[in-house]
């Protein structure tokens, strides 16, 4: 009894330190794998151990093991591999947003937590109330809301023709609703989150990245600013940057479509979100930002190749070839023979921002146009009068900085950026522009729920004398970007901006204020205001036309006698 007892505890032993050596070998074996080998299992036959061990039991589960890992020697390494990256994505990803993080840097002063939050606050009210009154959806949000719930059901060859940009908002509402169906086990099903409701709401969630990424954009370009005291400009520090950053989401287009399924919000956040990388030198990141954007509204390809060019103007400026010449045409001969001795260094920084646009090339030879769908009401015209209402919609919504800016507008600014050929040659300009280029889309004329349809028949078009008697206030207003661009950042980075502000308003046909957001908001960012008087007034401006639209488009509201199989009644009042 007590033999076998013993011989028994022997055999344990024998087949415990056969199991040990084996996986040993076998964890030795893969690990080598790692390094370019296979995976393979060492055999203990011709030991004593082995020998001492010999059931076949344990035979027939070696040669199972062994059978196994070499059926599966190739995948091993590919799991590996695809472990190692998924690590690197993930690692990279949480310091990419520990990165942003720190870089938002938001300033520590409870007031204005304060006040962002009562903003917050007041804006989901404000949704509330929209979403209450207009539960159904309003004017083109029919068309955007049935496209995004038709991708939302799987639906993704349907196609409206009425909508006339890419699928940019669409693909992206469908996302965040797919992600929400499938965490949520009360409401597993994609269609409640594309309800209008829910999709009025990505813009709101997507207005509070702006306000960050404004934030980060203001306080990236205020280590820039030059202290010009002749000129009204200082540098800023943050909690100045948090304000300007507030107040220029407060901007009145920008937030009335916070409450709206439109495709301006997300349009303005991917083409800032672009901009902010750039500056940060993330280049490819920015490209395929900017790619995003513009399958929001294909016009911002535009704004694609102004961050392409401001890339190009940062780095002539950062090495300092124009400190010792002040003269324009100098400065532009300096600058190309820059740009021919770096062709390749440039040509490698600015790679992804080309693929886009050659993509983007690609795209317009394949639709034969820029527009998808019904190009009928956007036909691309030479509307030049569009660049001065422009000038006239900036001077109206930054009428605290115009104001401001009085006692610096005197000979001293005038000489510093024109001479009176430059004055009689913007008159001329414009008086032809005004004389030969006016152009009424019949969406204007006809389409009496915008403010442009009153803006049009009240002040612009009021009398055939009236734009030529408003051609001062261009000019004043002209001159006031002019100098503050071209003093803050170089005569280059100005004329780029007017050239992209140029071709963003001039082929519009149709007299339409959202053309002008992203224009005057990266006016705006690129000349932060240091008054808090200035901020507050400009604040309360804002506020006042945000209550005063907001007001009139839940309350005031008519008829139209045919509305055909929409059934858009009532009717509202908005931009």
């Amino acid at each position: 009894m007590s033999s076998c007892s013993s011989s028994d505890g022997e055999d344990q032993v024998s087949v415990r330190r056969v199991r040990s050596s084996t996986a040993r070998r076998f964890s030795k074996d893969r690990g080598g794998a790692g390094a370019g080998g296979h995976y393979l299992v060492t055999s203990d036959e011709d030991g004593p151990a082995s020998s001492t061990s010999g059931s076949p039991k344990m035979a027939r589960q070696r040669r199972k093991r062994q059978q196994h890992v070499r059926s599966n020697s190739f995948v091993y390494p590919l799991v590996d591999q695809a472990r190692t990256s998924g690590i690197a994505v993930y690692q990279h990803s949480v310091d990419m947003a520990r990165n942003t993080i720190s870089e938002i840097d938001l300033p520590a002063s409870s007031w204005c937590g304060f006040f962002a939050c009562a903003m917050l606050a007041v804006t989901l009210g404000e949704v509330v109330k929209v979403n209450n009154a207009q539960p159904t959806p309003y004017m083109d949000e029919v068309f955007h809301v049935r496209q995004a719930q038709h991708y939302c059901a799987g639906n993704w060859s349907v196609w409206d023709n009425k909508i006339t940009t890419l699928p940019g908002l669409y693909v992206l509402s469908s996302g965040v609703a797919h992600i929400f169906s499938y965490v949520s086990s009360k409401h597993p099903e994609s269609s409640y989150w594309c309800s209008v409701e829910k999709l009025r709401f990505i813009n709101l969630v997507m207005s509070v990245a702006i306000f960050l990424v404004m934030y980060m954009i203001f306080r990236k370009l205020s280590r820039r600013l030059k202290d010009e005291p002749g000129l009204g400009i200082q540098p800023i520090h943050r909690t100045c940057c948090m304000m300007n950053s507030l107040v220029l989401t407060c901007f009145p287009l920008l937030y009335f479509y916070n409450l709206l399924y439109y495709t301006d919000v997300g349009s303005v956040l991917f083409v800032l979100a672009s901009y902010s990388c750039s500056i940060r030198n993330c280049h490819k990141r920015s490209a395929v930002l900017g790619a995003i954007a513009v399958t929001f509204r294909q016009t911002n390809i535009i704004w694609v190749g102004f961050t392409a060019g401001t890339v190009v103007i940062r780095d002539i400026e950062f090495r300092g070839i124009f400190n010792d010449c002040d003269d324009f045409m100098s400065q532009f001969a300096i600058a190309f023979q820059a740009i021919l001795r770096n062709f390749k260094r440039y040509l490698k920084l600015l790679t992804p921002y080309i693929l886009v646009i050659l993509g983007f090339a690609g795209f317009i030879l394949y639709n034969k146009g820029i527009v998808v769908g019904d190009r009928s009401a956007h036909v691309a015209v030479l509307h030049f009068p569009q660049f001065l209402y422009f000038l006239l919609f900036l001077f109206f919504f930054s009428a605290p900085h115009m104001v401001q800016r009085l006692r610096y507008s005197h000979l001293t600014v005038l000489r510093y950026c024109f001479r009176p050929v430059h004055v009689a040659l913007f008159f001329a300009s414009a008086l032809l522009a005004v004389a030969c280029f006016r152009y009424e889309h019949p969406y204007l004329l006809s389409d009496n729920r915008h403010y442009t349809f009153y803006v049009w028949r009240r002040i612009l078009n009021r009398t055939p004398a009236t734009m030529y008697l408003l051609l001062p206030v261009c000019f004043y207003t002209f001159l006031n970007m002019v100098a503050l661009l071209s003093t803050v950042h170089s005569k280059f980075f100005t004329l780029l901006y007017f050239l992209c502000c140029a071709a963003q308003t001039v082929p519009q046909g149709l007299l339409e204020f959202r053309y002008f957001i992203l224009p005057y908001i990266l006016y705006r960012l690129h000349v932060p205001q240091h008054s808090w008087v200035v901020l507050f007034l400009e604040l309360c401006q804002y506020t006042l036309i945000n209550l005063l639209t907001v007001k009139v488009f839940l309350n005031k509201t008519f008829d139209w006698p045919d509305v055909g199989e929409l059934n858009l009644n009532p009717q509202r009042f908005m931009w």
